[in-house]
């Protein structure tokens, strides 16, 4: 358990770090982090997820701003909380009522929200709008989603699975579903920095973007990771130890909602598929769920579903993060 002197203490003393010295002043995207740097965010969160209230001094007086764009419950609520863990106030900001919604460009509102915020964490639409506003900030900015990038998440999610197998590290993982999508994009590259093996069952058409591949690869070089893809779900999954689930329509393409679910029809985590991968395997599921779609309740609610493991680990991840982030721009 963190003592009080310990949490006063910036994060950044004791964290491991590459040979380079470099320090992460956003996140972005999930290779925003070395390898070395994803592995002390997760284990500064379980220190927080042991000790909630042990840094409630460390951020004392700092200030986030939450930009949501987009409708949320698990992103919005433990970004809130885990700022107010910290000592830090939060403070909602809607773009309708921003100048922003008069013309103002994202750039001039990051100059000026930086000399107002300590931090600031945007969920929005297009990914080149979180970037430019962090091109232009001079507070750390967090992607709190983008259509191309969930990075928070799949910290939570790499959490999750360190605290059931009691690590990452070779880990065998199927993602049933969108190759495109933001989760799985944001999944794959933390599964290139934790050094796991990743298989990718999507339909044809939704092929995962050429660069976000190969910057995977490439760190998986070194982390000794690997990817595949294939059209079939049940080879996907055929010994692995961890099978996630992604709601097939997402918030940005409802008008795709009936060529989608026709389309991944045969993509279904239900107890069959699940029957296919590992004695010990998990389900996972970034939440919120469509039952009976692309996961059934029986998995969802089973003995051997991470989900709600998942989302409860989002708390103490964003916790991490916003510490790292301070202290290291300090």
């Amino acid at each position: 358990m963190t003592t009080p002197q310990a949490a006063e203490r910036p994060f950044e003393d004791d964290r491991p770090s590459d040979h380079s010295g470099r320090r992460p002043g956003r996140l972005l995207r999930v290779s925003d982090l070395t390898p070395q740097e994803l592995s002390g965010v997760l284990a500064l969160a379980a220190e927080m997820k042991a000790d909630p209230l042990g840094w409630q001094h460390s951020c004392r007086g700092a200030a986030l701003g939450c930009i949501f764009e987009k409708p949320s419950t698990r992103t919005r609520v433990s970004l809130t909380v885990a700022a107010y863990r910290l000592g830090m106030t939060t403070v909602p900001l809607d773009t309708r009522e921003m100048q922003l919604g008069h013309g103002e460009t994202w750039a001039d509102t990051a100059r000026v929200l930086s000399t107002y915020l300590d931090a600031i964490t945007l969920r929005t639409f297009e990914h080149r709008t979180v970037q430019e506003l962090a091109d232009t900030a001079t507070v750390p900015v967090v992607n709190a989603l983008s259509n191309d990038h969930h990075p928070c998440q799949s910290l939570a999610d790499l959490l999750a699975l360190t605290e059931h197998f009691g690590r990452t590290q070779g880990l065998r993982a199927a993602f049933v579903g969108d190759a495109r999508s933001n989760t799985c994009t944001s999944f794959l590259e933390a599964c290139a920095a934790a050094g796991m093996h990743l298989t990718i069952a999507s339909p044809p058409g939704y092929e995962m973007a050429p660069d976000v591949l190969a910057g995977a690869r490439r760190t998986m070089e070194h982390t000794g990771g690997s990817v595949t893809f294939t059209p079939e779900p049940h080879d996907a999954v055929r010994d692995t130890d961890a099978v996630y689930a992604e709601v097939w329509v997402p918030m940005d393409r409802p008008d795709e909602e009936e060529d989608r679910r026709r389309r991944f029809a045969d993509y279904r985590v239900d107890t069959a598929l699940l029957d296919r991968a590992g004695p010990d395997a998990v389900a996972l599921h970034c939440l919120p769920a469509n039952r009976g779609e692309e996961i059934t309740s029986e998995v969802l609610d089973g003995p051997h579903s991470l989900a709600w493991r998942q989302a409860a680990n989002r708390l103490p991840t964003a916790q991490s993060v916003l510490h790292t982030l301070l202290n290291t721009s300090r």
